[in-house]
């Protein structure tokens, strides 16, 4: 069957339409099938272009989050992988496929999440529903310290991954740096972290506290003179507290200090031990 090229371009237009896949797909799918459009959508549908294409377009809310730490614990990735449905995040192949990605990025051969785009696509054609890495991190150790990573069991929804920093090595294997780093996964993911030290958080961040505070403390009628003084205990109460890992406290019993907590550690491994960073991904955050 022959085709005019302004037959051609029609029917790529509609073929696209139909199946949701590429134009240079779609023209060679007409022209290897004799401009035939069924034999075409049929050719597309077998070669897994047209339903990962179409596939494309469905929303991606459910997923999981995964981490992976190399053999050699001097890199490591934690990523958020999306699919249509929490009842393909739980199964063996999901899971299976996103600690693939994971180890891919935390190796660095995936070093942005079009890279990873073209794996994903495999996914969705074996398991049938959309899907995305929406983000990922990469820690690698720089100096001697320690990796570690935890994912919470509720479906692997919250995670998180941190690096420690160590005074030498063999502070950074000690026994008891694997127990902190486990407590400071889990205590990342319950208590919502935002930054490592004080200095971390943002200058602006501090000033719009502040300016909540003080509009807060004027609106109970405290003198002028005493905001100043008002507003810096909540800061360090209720903000720094709240938000900066350093400065929380455990979530073992919701009163002593997570610096005891690390000093413990320090003093059980001979040497000093800093929390360098971490990061916290929770399934569907920023």
């Amino acid at each position: 069957m022959e085709t005019t090229q302004m037959d051609l371009a029609s029917q790529i237009k509609a073929l696209r339409e139909k199946t949701g896949a590429g134009i240079t797909d779609c023209k060679k799918a007409l022209l290897d099938n004799d401009g035939d459009f069924d034999k075409a959508v049929e050719f597309l549908r077998k070669k897994g272009l047209a339903s990962a294409a179409k596939k494309s377009d469905r929303a991606t809310k459910e997923g999981s989050v995964t981490a992976y730490i190399a053999p050699d614990g001097k890199t490591a990735a934690i990523i958020e992988l999306n699919c249509e449905t929490d009842f393909v995040a739980k199964t063996e192949e999901f899971q299976k496929a996103a600690e693939g990605l994971a180890k891919e990025c935390a190796e660095g051969s995936i070093k942005t999440t079009e890279e990873a785009d073209p794996k994903v696509k495999e996914i969705v054609l074996k398991l049938g529903e959309n899907m995305s890495m929406k983000r990922f991190e990469r820690f690698e150790l720089s100096g001697s310290g320690r990796l570690g990573s935890y994912i919470h069991s509720a479906g692997g929804k919250k995670g998180s991954m941190v690096e420690l920093s160590c005074e030498n090595d063999d502070v950074a294997k000690h026994d008891a740096v694997d127990g902190l780093l486990k407590e400071l996964g889990m205590q990342i993911v319950a208590f919502g972290a935002r930054w490592t030290n004080r200095e971390d958080v943002p200058e602006a961040e501090i000033a719009k506290e502040k300016e909540i505070y003080a509009a807060a403390v004027r609106e109970e009628g405290k003198p002028e003179a005493a905001i100043e003084k008002i507003v810096e205990g909540k800061l360090n109460k209720l903000f720094f507290r709240a938000f900066v890992l350093s400065e929380q406290v455990s979530m073992r019993d919701n009163k002593t200090p997570l610096k005891s907590i690390i000093e413990e550690a320090a003093k059980a491994a001979g040497g000093s031990i800093k929390i360098k960073r971490f990061a916290r991904y929770t399934l569907g955050g920023e």
